[in-house]
């Protein structure tokens, strides 16, 4: 689980298997990183820290020991704390966002409401990804004045969820980082998980412009297979994130966190046969990058909360199975100028906009 090398005291933190894997993503990844001159902060000690004293500065304490020669500037810094605030809150949201994505899909609302049946892949892809980020933003709202609650100075228990939650507020008004950026506790949650949903939004398109059609089950499995590609991006630092969205034409160009995938370009390749078919990350997008002002980085908050990057897929694959996005519309039958069938273009089920099936289609 690593985007670069690891440093620190003592790290838990592990690597994934896919590095060991010659021209695997995960590899290619970590050594740009690598050549980049940046290394992955071992968030678990800092976690461990933060959890026994309930202290929201123990990573001052941490990189005191472990990074005493390295030279890091104020803004890296306050980058490292800012994730580290969200990765110790983010283990409270994990479980009521499962709880709401549940609700939503047993009561249709939400992402789950029906879909004109005229409308093209393309716009129902659009449309979905929307949907999904509001209920995801709504969420958020919820929980952070829950926390707030939680943390209010006459509240009658203690909890170290609200404490520091109340911590947070006090670091990211007091940065310098992020008083020029102008974000909050929330707005900075509210940005990382909707480009975390959008990413698996993007491997469902993928799946789908690539002309993947299956039964829901066979259809999760392959995707559920293909995760790892997701938690391996999400590992990274931000500016090779950016960097690669970017190359793979995911980079935003308006309001969206991650542009839509197409069947002209995507960053996605099938690969394998049968129980081994899933969708890998092509390793041309790869490129070194830095600010040159960062030399740590912790990756996203999400990828170190355990499950909840699986959560966003499963919620996705979710939506996209509900709305039938897992099979290839029909190819509709075109008349010739002797009034019978004339056989279909070729790629006329794939790459051309057409419906996509009515009925919702339910995981079994």
């Amino acid at each position: 689980m690593d985007g670069g090398v690891v440093s620190g005291l003592n790290s838990t933190d592990r690597a994934p298997e896919t590095e060991v894997s010659t021209g695997s993503f995960a590899r290619a990844y970590q050594e740009a990183h690598a050549a980049a001159g940046i290394q992955r902060l071992a968030v678990t000690p800092v976690l461990e820290m933060m959890d026994m004293a309930g202290d929201p500065d123990a990573l001052d304490a941490y990189l005191a020991r472990a990074h005493a020669d390295l030279p890091l500037s104020s803004d890296n810094v306050d980058r490292l704390k800012g994730n580290m605030h969200l990765v110790f809150l983010f283990r409270d949201f994990r479980r009521p966002l499962a709880r709401a994505m549940e609700r939503m899909k047993d009561t249709g609302s939400g992402p789950f409401v029906a879909l004109p049946t005229w409308m093209s892949a393309h716009h129902r892809f659009g449309l979905l990804r929307t949907a999904g980020c509001l209920g995801l933003n709504k969420e958020l709202d919820d929980w952070i004045a829950d926390l707030d609650a939680r943390g209010a100075p006459d509240a009658p228990v203690a909890c170290p969820f609200g404490r520091m939650a109340r911590a947070a507020r006090r670091f990211f008004a007091g940065s310098a980082l992020y008083k020029r950026a102008d974000h909050s506790v929330l707005s900075i949650a509210k940005t990382g998980s909707n480009t975390a949903l959008h990413v698996c939004w993007s491997l469902v398109e993928a799946a789908y412009y690539l002309g993947v059609d299956l039964p829901a089950a066979e259809w999760r499995a392959m995707l559920w297979r293909s995760r790892k590609e997701i938690a391996t991006l999400a590992s990274g630092s931000l500016g090779m994130i950016v960097t690669f969205l970017e190359a793979a034409h995911l980079h935003p160009h308006g309001n969206s966190a991650v542009n839509p995938t197409t069947h002209e370009g995507s960053p996605f390749r099938l690969v394998g046969e049968g129980a081994d078919r899933r969708l890998d990350l092509r390793l041309d997008g790869i490129t070194p990058m830095t600010t040159g002002h960062d030399r740590l980085f912790t990756g996203c908050p999400a990828f170190h909360v355990g499950g909840m990057i699986d959560t966003y897929l499963s919620w996705v694959l979710d939506i996209a199975i509900h709305h039938g996005l897992n099979r290839q519309p029909a190819a509709t039958p075109m008349l010739n100028p002797l009034g019978t069938v004339a056989p279909p273009p070729l790629g006329a089920g794939r790459a051309m906009t057409q419906q996509v099936a009515a009925g919702p289609s339910r995981d079994p």
